[in-house]
């Protein structure tokens, strides 16, 4: 049996690895880091502030990894919340975060109800390899 035990951490902790976003500039991937935005294909740069720790749809459509799914959006900061959710999306047994962690709002806590529902874990789950796809390191067709 697969099983996901909740580390606890929130999405600002996702957010320390580099966030990929869509360039306004030229529209391809880009990279959120250290409160700058930069695309390695047109080199435009800016100041980037956005706080990740709040479960608000608005900054959905600057994220790369978006795709629709269950009548929804399902998305994804980078590849680290991608392997979390997949890792939690095909787990039988999900365990809450250990008892003394301080966090009762974790980033699994605070998922949608559509996306931890059992009735849609296989479209869950062929979004995630459809967001994979397109994911730094992704073999090209």
């Amino acid at each position: 049996m697969t099983r996901h035990q909740d580390s606890g951490d929130c999405l600002c902790a996702l957010a320390d690895h580099p966030v990929l976003a869509v360039c306004p500039s030229c529209t391809a991937q880009a990279l959120i880091t250290s409160g700058r935005l930069v695309c390695p294909t047109c080199a435009h740069t800016r100041p980037y502030a956005r706080t990740w720790c709040w479960d608000d749809q608005r900054f959905v459509p600057d994220l790369w990894l978006r795709t629709p799914c269950a009548g929804h959006t399902l998305w994804a900061l980078n590849t680290a919340h991608l392997d979390l959710l997949e890792s939690y999306v095909t787990a039988k047994l999900r365990e809450d975060p250990p008892s003394s962690s301080t966090r009762r709002m974790t980033v699994l806590a605070k998922l949608p109800t559509w996306l931890k529902s059992a009735k849609h874990r296989n479209e869950v789950q062929r979004a995630l390899r459809r967001l994979r796809a397109t994911a730094p390191g992704a073999p090209h067709r």
